[in-house]
């Protein structure tokens, strides 16, 4: 009988994580997004008062810069400090 139980708890949680799956993860690339706006802001041209405080950020989103330009419509990279493309 607990075996059983543990089956149908198992197969209720793949259930959920299936059926929302497709929602979080575009939560998660929301917020990745709007980060990686606030760390390259300076290098776009906006005004970033935190802009020293996220120069530390920087190194650790360069390999995330690539797929966060062409997912926001860049084709090219536009800025001088990171080239990747």
């Amino acid at each position: 009988m607990r075996r059983a139980w543990q089956r149908l708890n198992e197969l209720l949680e793949a259930l959920y994580r299936t059926r929302h799956r497709r929602a979080l993860l575009a939560e998660q690339r929301r917020y990745h997004d709007a980060l990686m706006l606030m760390v390259y802001a300076d290098a776009l041209g906006l005004d970033n008062p935190m802009a020293h405080h996220m120069m530390e950020l920087k190194v650790l989103l360069a390999d995330d810069f690539h797929d966060w330009h062409r997912r926001t419509g860049l084709d090219h990279s536009v800025l001088d400090c990171t080239r990747c493309c």
